[in-house]
């Protein structure tokens, strides 16, 4: 039997456009990589709550945690993040593009 594609709902890219070698326009990038970082940095203090829960720190503890919490993330955001950044970066010009049209 062979497989049967299905359309695309519309503003999604394929696969196509997902593997072309197209660069994001700078201020698409920008953005999409503060998003990715933001993004990261409320799942890292999600998972710094989560494993604090129920025992006491102090206030210089928790100031500290928290800084550490966002320079890894900014960190990690800088050094490639989660790759989510370029695939926002490209959906958002192609949300933009289609919009014009």
């Amino acid at each position: 039997m062979k497989p049967v594609a299905l359309p695309a709902p519309a503003g999604e890219l394929s696969q196509a456009q997902l593997a072309a070698p197209h660069k994001p326009n700078e201020k698409a990038l920008k953005a999409a990589r503060e998003f990715e970082s933001m993004l990261l940095r409320h799942m890292l203090e999600s998972m710094q709550k989560a494993s604090h829960a129920g025992g006491s720190e102090s206030k210089s503890s928790s100031a500290y945690q928290s800084m550490a919490v966002e320079a890894l993330a900014d960190g990690v955001a800088r050094g490639g993040g989660l790759g989510l950044a370029d695939l926002i970066a490209k959906t958002l010009e192609s949300e933009v593009a289609g919009r014009s049209r």
